[in-house]
């Protein structure tokens, strides 16, 4: 696959690289059309801004420019955010083709082949993942998923990682609980992987 930017020739996205983006995919990152091609997006609040640098140096051969900061809208007190974007690629538009149907994020069918990395489940936990306010379980939130989907995603933790998964609903939104039974096997394959400042996400380190 040609991923050459200009005159600048980028490599295709290692192994880590690739675990890395669709970890970020499942949780707030966008991929967009740009162009000929598509790129990942990634922006985060003040709060996740380490976590933000962690991802710029993961891909950083595949970063346009440094990490820019701009004023959050809809907050009643501005809040910074920490925002970086990816040369548009064929590699990222084969993302957007498999993540992405009528300009709406979905879960693919070959799902399972792609979430195989623990390094994938930081990623998107360390997105979208928080732990229950009693310690005895934690939370993927997967709302923007159709309930098919996230019956998907429940059968793929399971059979890669043997995680056991509920899907709960608040407020008519979907979320995949992790029960006190397969906390410390989740725990265990990503607490590596998180970022410092994100510590504060589980329950405890082993």
């Amino acid at each position: 696959m040609d991923n050459t930017v200009g005159s600048r020739g980028i490599k295709s996205l290692t192994k880590r690289q690739r675990a890395i983006v669709i970890g970020k995919i499942l949780g707030d990152g966008t991929i967009e059309k740009n162009g000929n091609y598509s790129r990942l997006r990634v922006c985060q609040s003040d709060k996740q801004k380490d976590y933000v640098y962690w991802l710029y140096e993961e891909l950083k051969p595949f970063v346009t420019n440094n990490i820019r900061t701009s004023k959050a809208s809809g907050y009643r007190n501005s809040r910074d955010q920490f925002r970086f974007d990816t040369y548009s690629l064929p590699v990222f538009e084969e993302y957007r083709n498999l993540f992405y149907k009528n300009k709406k994020k979905i879960i693919p069918s070959s799902i399972k082949k792609l979430i195989f990395d623990p390094i994938t489940l930081a990623v998107w936990y360390m997105d979208d993942g928080y732990k229950r306010t009693d310690n005895s379980g934690l939370y993927l939130c997967t709302s923007s998923f159709t309930d098919k989907e996230n019956l998907i995603l429940k059968d793929c933790l399971y059979k890669n990682f043997k995680i056991d998964t509920n899907i709960h609903y608040a407020g008519g939104y979907a979320r995949l609980h992790i029960p006190s039974r397969s906390m410390n096997t989740f725990v265990n394959l990503i607490c590596k992987y998180l970022v410092k400042s994100m510590l504060y996400k589980i329950p405890l380190t082993p």
